[in-house]
């Protein structure tokens, strides 16, 4: 039931934005719309206003607005940069609706950070302590986490810090460069925290407060011990306690951005952290810019990384459970989700596609080059090729999916 939620709200509310983006800057270029619908035909109900008709359709996997007079393409008697703008609207809807929802979460739910333990994890340390010790102050400041031992070093780099260990409280002289303080990791317990979906630990079943015992056959005592046995090419058997039983998993690490990895992350503390509100428009901003260059990168690796690239494709079946999980995690995680998913439209629709908005936007401003549009059969050509593209592309998404599911149900 949550996931249904999550699809309804967090797709329609994205799709909406799109298309209204698409149909309020048309109003603005004097363009009249003669139809607006959120989703595709069959219609399911709908009503007429502004001379619009506003219509829902049954099947859920976009929409559309109709510009131009009723039975008459644009074309006819709307000029080019008029056209350019309402096709532009869509796109800058979503850049919008991203910085709005981000702005919300960073400045009124906040942002959830990981809060790690004060405790010395496994690996060598400055300090001379020992795995399991706990730095309990720094020059007389107390440090509850990893977050404020580290900020007490960076403000006092020398000094005396006290350790709870087996043998008691001890006294320890420090001495540390301000960018590498505190000297020493955390200690990470081996329980998940979370799986990413489409990932090997997702798709193997493991699942938000699994605590590992072992990978092939050699215990884990902290979550540095997994991360260290992670490499490409080597299958894993991770054995984990759930409801106090005990399970076996066997999955194969993938390789993301040259680096092998099973998805999924450590559970810990979280705190919520919220800004300024123009902080939280400054960093929003820098997201957007950040994300977009992601996806672009993610979409030239089709080319230089395909396989790597097809691993990574997600289409409908992918986005519901993305949505329903994130819910799971509260208002703020799904609010964080749709803002990047209205990204990944926002970007999806640039690329320069007959059919998609970048697309027409490229034929648009060719026709303002030119004087005059494109010959009715060099669009129909360009449509044609839009069409093949998209419908191979949706097969790959659809066949990712699918192909997911069914490895999921024979499991």
């Amino acid at each position: 039931m949550l996931t249904i939620a999550a699809v309804v709200f967090g797709l329609g509310a994205v799709i909406f934005a799109h298309e209204a983006g698409h149909f309020l800057l048309a109003r603005l270029a004097r363009i009249p719309v003669a139809r607006f619908s959120i989703g595709f035909p069959p219609r399911l109900f709908g009503f007429k206003l502004w001379g619009t008709e506003f219509v829902v359709g049954a099947i859920p996997l976009g929409g559309y607005v109709k510009m131009g007079w009723e039975g008459e393409d644009p074309p006819d008697r709307i000029g080019w940069a008029r056209r350019l703008l309402s096709t532009a609207g869509g796109p800058i809807a979503n850049a919008i609706l991203a910085v709005g929802l981000l702005i919300v979460v960073l400045s009124v739910i906040g942002q959830d950070y990981s809060v790690f333990s004060n405790i010395v994890g496994p690996g060598s340390n400055s300090l001379g302590l020992a795995e399991g010790d706990t730095v309990v102050s720094v020059g007389g400041n107390p440090t509850p986490d990893f977050i404020a031992v580290s900020r007490a070093m960076q403000e006092e780099p020398g000094g005396v810090l006290v350790a709870g260990t087996a043998a008691g409280r001890i006294e320890v002289r420090y001495s540390v460069a301000r960018e590498e303080a505190p000297g020493f990791q955390p200690f990470i317990a081996p329980v998940i925290g979370e799986c990413f979906i489409g990932m090997p630990a997702y798709e193997s079943g493991l699942e938000e407060g699994d605590t590992l015992i072992s990978v092939d056959g050699v215990p884990l005592a902290s979550w540095n011990d997994l991360v260290v046995s992670v490499t490409a090419g080597h299958e894993m058997e991770l054995v984990y306690s759930r409801g106090g039983g005990r399970d076996t998993v066997v999955l194969s690490p993938e390789i993301v951005d040259g680096r092998a990895m099973i998805g999924a992350t450590p559970l810990t503390a979280v705190e919520k952290v919220r800004v300024p509100l123009g902080q939280a428009l400054s960093l929003s901003a820098a997201y957007v810019v950040e994300f977009v260059g992601t996806v672009y990168e993610g979409l030239a690796s089709a080319f230089t990384r395909p396989r790597e690239f097809v691993d990574q494709t997600g289409g409908p079946v992918y986005i519901a459970e993305l949505l329903g999980q994130q819910a799971g995690f509260g208002i703020g995680r799904l609010l964080q989700t749709m803002a990047m998913i209205s990204l990944a439209i926002m970007v999806f629709n640039l690329l320069p596609i007959p059919i998609l908005d970048g697309g027409q936007m490229v034929l648009q401003l060719i026709e303002g080059v030119r004087g005059r549009p494109l010959s009715s059969k060099g669009q129909m050509i360009a449509q044609q090729i839009g069409v093949g593209i998209l419908l191979a592309l949706f097969a790959l998404i659809m066949w990712n999916d699918l192909s997911r599911l069914f490895l999921r149900l024979v499991r």
